[in-house]
């Protein structure tokens, strides 16, 4: 399995794959806040934004499935369903601590 790393980006956060470089999700500034907080503009909990993470990834798979790219990324090989949980854990800690914990 792949080890993963989200990292800023140029108003953006890129998921890496930690042992090749490969950029294999991309999320723009604009839906950080839709990941990490409510409409009132209140921090959700870990727990939602672990879910959101997960949503966020399963539309990308969506957007591939179809011949697509999603935020401008379309990876040589999509996350499994198993990566794809250790993947939104991993975001939802970056940005967790990041915009709500900090």
């Amino acid at each position: 399995m792949r080890t993963f790393e989200l990292t800023p980006g140029y108003y953006e956060w890129h998921l890496n794959d930690k042992a090749t470089g490969e950029t294999l999700h991309n999320i723009v500034d604009e839906d950080v806040d839709f990941l990490c907080f409510d409409p009132a503009g209140l921090p959700l909990m870990f727990f939602e934004v672990v879910g959101l993470c997960h949503e966020e990834l399963q539309a990308a798979e969506e957007q591939y499935n179809q011949g697509e790219d999603y935020n401008g990324i379309k990876p040589a090989h999509t996350l499994t369903a198993e990566e794809m949980k250790v993947a939104a854990q991993v975001m939802a800690e970056t940005l967790y601590n990041y915009y709500i914990a900090a």
